[in-house]
């Protein structure tokens, strides 16, 4: 094992022996590489001429007092040393993810990412074992105690998403960091830090061009309490001023005050050592016991209605600072997968009645007028196969425009899971890391499928390797995204021969592989289709390809 944190002066790139062996896929700002069992190289895409970013993280780390930096160790994947290549920074140093936040997912090692914390049932298909709602209040305060030591020395992580942040139960419920080169001094103006993206987790009081700040983790914090301990799949959506909570959440008066002033549009925000001081004490937030009878009786309609706010704060109503806190999940796009309870439990509420169930064509004509428009402007299907067809499968290329119609602005990043193509028989992915969804309200019979994408393929065509992959972020309201390249803008999915039930499916490779269409399914609905007869341009090599 190599010390290779060194002194404060870079590190020659060509003094680097690397082991051939990447981590993960590679990212917007570059590709890791392992360098040796204890140390990874993260390679940035294009070299850069300005260290001082980089040199002010490394500075910082060493700076602390030697406890909070073995804190800081335990929970980051910090920068340990600058790498340069003839002057030039080429990427940096750092230690990889401890074997606890990784897991066997389908036979492949993967990273334990927020994201298969919060979507249970995306974990449970993986042989995730999620957390109970305890377990998920020690993970809230672990987070809340490594922002506090951020608090505390000035430094604002400002990334917090469900692939940034990755969870642990093996000893005790723990978070850790990755990409830790988008956090930057509070008081720093470099511009290599993280810009204000991942919109489920973007302070709104932040502009386009706004950098992250200390209250923007604030918020974040809330919205990891607000998805983690909830279970709740979705953004945080304060169009009315309210924030929902499942019907069996249990009542956890400071902690609710906190989520609320969290969420809302006033700063300063709680800091996470408020966080962190009413997680540690959880077991004692408990509702106030109601007054004596001679005095008015505390209102609270519990089960009988819809909802039943829980005022917190001071909170002018028609300024909606401050977001209520609502029970009650009637609303379809407010979901929350049900948790084991904390030490109370509250009377189970009656079922809302079963929705209708929908035939195939019902739901493909429902999702085609839904809030996010889809076109396929070019597309390229192909089958291939070994000498004795013993390895068949089939491979679908897309380039899409997207249309958010949507009030909130749509996170394109997600579009490895979000954008599925549909078929009624259910496919085998080839690949750990591609999601397959039994999509939702199908009538018996009418059962209709979503498969997501890998991340990257490479296209050998006419004697050149063209790269499959996708970069797409941030989509606001209104806007629309178009596909102008291929590199960057495409999707490619793969798995093999499926039959279909419907003799009027559309067959892209004929006899060999059928789909209705493409879907943006995200919360477990669908929100936008297009069918595979609306798909323009011919299905050939050379139109996909054309930029």
């Amino acid at each position: 094992m190599t010390d290779w944190t060194g002194p404060a002066e870079p590190l020659d790139r060509a003094l680097l022996s690397l082991t051939g062996e990447s981590v993960g896929h590679p990212g917007a700002k570059g590709a890791v590489h392992v360098v040796d069992e204890s140390t990874y190289y993260k390679e940035y895409l294009e070299p850069i001429d300005d260290p001082g970013h980089l040199d002010e993280l490394i500075g910082w780390r060493r700076s602390l007092p030697p406890e909070d930096r073995a804190f800081l160790d335990a929970h980051c994947a910090w920068p340990l040393r600058r790498v340069a290549d003839e002057g030039l920074t080429t990427g940096f140093l750092m230690a990889p993810a401890p074997d606890e936040f990784w897991a066997d997912m389908l036979g492949e090692r993967h990273t334990m990412e927020l994201q298969h914390l919060i979507h249970a049932a995306r974990a449970k298909q993986l042989g995730i074992t999620v957390p109970d709602r305890p377990q998920r209040l020690l993970l809230a305060q672990d987070l809340a105690e490594l922002l506090a030591l951020f608090d505390r020395h000035d430094m604002v992580y400002g990334d917090i998403s469900e692939k940034n942040v990755l969870w642990t139960l093996r000893g005790e419920p723990r978070t850790y960091f990755i990409d830790c080169d988008n956090a930057r001094r509070v008081h720093s103006a470099h511009r290599q830090s993280a810009m204000a993206r991942n919109d489920g987790w973007r302070d709104p009081l932040l502009g386009p061009d706004d950098l992250p700040d200390v209250d923007s983790d604030r918020f974040a914090l809330a919205v990891f309490f607000y998805r983690v301990f909830y279970g709740v799949t979705v953004s945080v959506d304060q169009q009315d001023g309210k924030v929902l909570l499942p019907d069996d959440a249990p009542e956890l008066p400071r902690l609710e005050a906190l989520l609320g002033a969290g969420l809302g549009l006033i700063r300063p925000r709680p800091t996470a050592d408020e966080w962190a001081g009413a997680l540690r004490n959880a077991d004692s937030d408990r509702p106030v016991p109601p007054p004596p009878k001679t005095a008015p009786p505390r209102v609270r309609e519990g089960r009988k209605k819809t909802f039943a706010a829980v005022a917190i704060g001071v909170v002018a109503a028609s300024a909606l600072a401050v977001p209520l806190i609502v029970r009650g999940t009637s609303h379809a796009e407010h979901r929350a997968e049900p948790q084991p309870d904390v030490a109370t439990t509250t009377a189970t509420p009656a079922a809302p009645p079963a929705p209708e169930l929908l035939t195939r064509d019902e739901a493909l004509t429902e999702w085609a007028a839904g809030p996010v428009g889809i076109q396929i402007n070019r597309y390229y299907s192909w089958y291939v196969w070994d000498e004795n067809k013993a390895d068949a499968f089939s491979l679908v290329y897309l380039r899409p425009s997207i249309t958010n119609d949507t009030p909130a602005s749509l996170d394109l990043s997600l579009a490895y899971d979000n954008l599925v193509l549909v078929t009624d028989t259910k496919p085998k992915p080839i690949g750990s890391d591609v999601p397959v969804y039994e999509l939702p309200g199908m009538s018996e019979g009418n059962e209709l499928y979503g498969l997501g994408s890998a991340y990257d393929w490479t296209f050998p065509y006419d004697g050149t390797d063209h790269k499959i992959s996708w970069s797409a972020q941030t989509l606001a309201p209104g806007a629309t995204f178009t596909s102008k390249r291929v590199q960057g803008g495409s999707m490619g999915y793969q798995f093999p021969p499926v039959a279909t039930k419907a003799d009027d499916s559309f067959s892209l490779a004929p006899a060999k592989l059928h789909v209705l269409g493409v879907g943006w399914f995200e919360n477990e609905q669908m929100m936008g289709f297009a069918p595979v007869s609306a798909w323009k341009n011919p299905n050939t090599p050379e139109s996909f390809l054309t930029e």
